[in-house]
């Protein structure tokens, strides 16, 4: 099965109006669905039935966006301290102005923009790293020229979309053979690099290094999936209830119905019909 582009992430969250108001003034997005009761049918299907009636909005921009569910139900996952979706990442085409756009609308820097690197020289991306309120990590990052072995947006067309969605893998390996055993995903990366956010976070030398691989997904955008240090935990589940944090990854494909993937340390990936309206 071919998957892409990212349709969307669900996040939960204690205060749905502040986090819908973090994402409007840092990035201009505009709310896709106004407020409502979360509908059984997805609860169900996502095994998380103590979420339904739950307040949910979903926000974004030109292309993805986050679907918000308000719960108090949960303690929010320290970010990028534990296992499962850990991250999104935003294209834009000024990463030093909406970077500090981000940090005015209440987002914590994590890592100021600097280019990405790659196995041998820097890749031709420039990115930041802030944490949300609610346990996830945004990327901020531009693309200043194609990237090798990638196909990734044109920032200047689709500014302020949701382009790549992290993983943070307990087994790299476990997780991504998971993706590729399910799916039709070309393996675009595979090194080993110095992962400055991630040595910050875990107060290690910053040329300490970390295994990432990306997988091309369809519609110019990515799955990445970062080896975590040993100390990252596993992170709580209630029964009946989705992950804290980053819980859901929705993708389109050509499928007849909705479905969903439960991938290794509890990251769901969900597979919507395409074409698909929020």
């Amino acid at each position: 099965m071919i998957i892409g582009p990212i349709s969307s992430v669900t996040i939960l969250t204690h205060d749905l109006e502040s986090a819908i108001l973090m994402y409007s003034l840092a990035f201009d997005w505009k709310i896709k669905k106004s407020k409502d009761l979360l509908a059984a049918t997805d609860a169900v299907r996502w095994n998380a039935e103590k979420l339904i009636g739950s307040p949910t909005i979903i926000v974004g921009g030109d292309n993805g966006g986050i679907r918000f569910i308000e719960s108090t139900q949960y303690e929010t996952p320290l970010p990028l301290r534990t296992f499962g979706w850990t991250a999104l990442e935003i294209c834009v085409d000024d990463v030093f102005e909406y970077t500090e756009r981000a940090i005015s609308a209440g987002f914590t820097l994590l890592n100021e923009p600097v280019p990405l690197g790659g196995s041998e020289k820097a890749l031709p991306l420039i990115a930041s790293q802030l944490a949300g309120k609610n346990g996830e990590v945004v990327y901020i990052t531009q693309i200043l020229s194609e990237v090798p072995n990638f196909e990734l947006p044109n920032v200047e067309k689709e500014s302020g979309s949701i382009f790549i969605c992290v993983l943070g893998a307990s087994n790299l390996e476990t997780s991504r053979g998971a993706l590729e055993s399910n799916f039709k995903l070309r393996r675009a990366s595979d090194r080993e690099v110095a992962i400055k956010v991630i040595n910050k976070v875990y107060g290690k030398s910053l040329s300490v290094t970390h295994r990432l691989s990306s997988l091309q997904l369809n519609g110019r955008n990515a799955i990445e999936i970062d080896q975590l240090p040993s100390e990252a935990v596993d992170r709580e589940v209630k029964v009946n209830f989705l992950p804290p944090g980053i819980s859901i990854v929705s993708v389109l494909a050509k499928v007849s119905e909705s479905m969903i993937f439960k991938l290794p340390d509890s990251a769901l990936l969900e597979i919507l019909p395409f074409p698909y309206v929020e």
